[in-house]
């Protein structure tokens, strides 16, 4: 089962490192994200969702919970007053996220008022874009964590 952990605000490496060497799957998704400075287009690299972790936890135990909240870096699991895992649907429609790795630019173009994705990781998820600027290359989705929803930007080329 995969927990949300919030993390201390530019410590996520860390803690995903930190969490790795103690034998813990964990993942803080990043994206590449296309930025106009100075008049040219540079691609930067950012957290997903800043200051959260993703750890997936077969069975949370007080062993486990206490090696992960002690953690340098850790603030505190999601959920109240207990950690609340990530329902089944939910991991299920963010695996795609955490088996990225990297979130790259995807390209593609509008067409009929319509994103028509050709390549890149949104390719085949043209249904999940809210909306999307051309301007700023970049297709706003949202995913719902622990039952509430949470948008994002992902950077695409868009003709």
């Amino acid at each position: 089962m995969i927990y949300v952990v919030h993390v201390t605000s530019g410590m996520e490496y860390e803690t995903v490192q930190a969490l790795v060497m103690q034998g813990i799957k964990a993942y803080a998704p990043k994206h590449h994200l296309l930025e106009r400075r100075r008049g040219e287009w540079t691609t930067i690299s950012r957290y997903l969702f800043p200051g959260y972790v993703f750890a997936d936890l077969p069975q949370l135990t007080d062993e486990v919970y206490y090696k992960v909240r002690n953690t340098d870096g850790v603030i505190r699991f999601l959920g109240s007053p207990s950690p609340v895992p990530l329902s089944y649907s939910e991991q299920r429609r963010m695996q795609w996220i955490f088996d990225a790795g990297v979130l790259g630019v995807s390209k593609g173009h509008v067409h009929d008022g319509k994103i028509v994705i050709t390549s890149g990781l949104l390719l085949g998820r043209e249904n999940d874009i809210i909306s999307f600027s051309k301007r700023q290359k970049r297709c706003k989705l949202c995913c719902v964590i622990n039952g509430r929803k949470h948008y994002f930007s992902l950077s695409a080329e868009l003709d």
